[in-house]
């Protein structure tokens, strides 16, 4: 499913290309561009097993420079790289068990984690430019993006005693936020992605809205304390992100 995905939309940005053939009015021979960009994110985790439940997507950013060399000499065909900065925040719901201070005073409980995540993001991906008409650039990219973790922590939030206990008021208790131990250091995504861009002189402003989907999540020590079972999930992101490009 994934490499269709991927695939439909590589032929969806060629024939995007191949579509705006159309006479230049301003200079479209620069074959490297160098750029910083900024933009939100919205993500949320989508597990592949039964040992967590989704809760509601976050919002996170991503920043950085990236530099784009032209592979054809139409310039229209470019490799993209550069290193990013990526926060990712999201939750999940699953039971887990708690050791209060009396040593054999313990609960399972209904516990919604939430993760912060910072990686260092390398991309590599081809973008498609169209030729510029009237200033205006469009343009599709795909490619995929190597996530370094390199912070970031977690905290669970929870109602004790619990929903169905026969005791009032009801407390809401939140852990102390620790060291996000539970993220793998490396992690994998595929994006895909359109953007439009406006001359102004040699620099051009731009603006894209991506999806990036994050193969996984997890290390192999992320498991439940009641069933050992190995949390798993992929990410899914929507990125919409501005900058320049000089």
């Amino acid at each position: 499913m994934k490499r269709s995905v991927f695939f439909i939309a590589f032929l969806s940005c060629c024939s995007f290309i191949m579509a705006q053939q159309a006479s230049s009015s301003c200079n479209d021979t620069q074959k490297i561009f160098f750029g910083l960009s900024v933009g939100p994110t919205i993500d949320w985790f989508a597990p592949t097993n039964d040992a967590i439940i989704k809760k509601n997507a976050k919002g996170g950013f991503i920043a950085g420079a990236d530099i784009n060399f032209a592979l054809a000499k139409t310039t229209q065909i470019y490799f993209a790289t550069g290193v990013l900065v990526r926060y990712l925040q999201g939750d999940f719901s699953f039971n887990n068990r708690y050791l209060f201070p009396s040593p054999t005073d313990t609960l399972e409980i209904s516990t919604v984690r939430t993760y912060q995540t910072t990686y260092i993001t390398v991309p590599t991906g081809i973008k498609f430019r169209t030729k510029s008409i009237k200033k205006c650039v469009f343009l599709g990219k795909i490619g995929l993006y190597h996530n370094f973790r390199v912070g970031g922590n977690q905290v669970d939030n929870f109602s004790f005693p619990g929903e169905n206990a026969p005791i009032s008021p009801k407390y809401y208790i939140s852990t102390e936020k620790v060291k996000n131990k539970d993220a793998a250091f490396f992690a994998e995504s595929g994006y895909f992605g359109l953007g439009f861009e406006y001359l102004l002189g040699k620099s051009r402003v731009f603006v894209n809205v991506d999806y990036s989907c994050q193969f996984n999540y997890f290390s192999k020590k992320a498991k439940s304390n009641i069933t050992a079972e190995q949390f798993k999930s992929i990410v899914h992101s929507l990125h919409i992100v501005f900058g320049f490009y000089f």
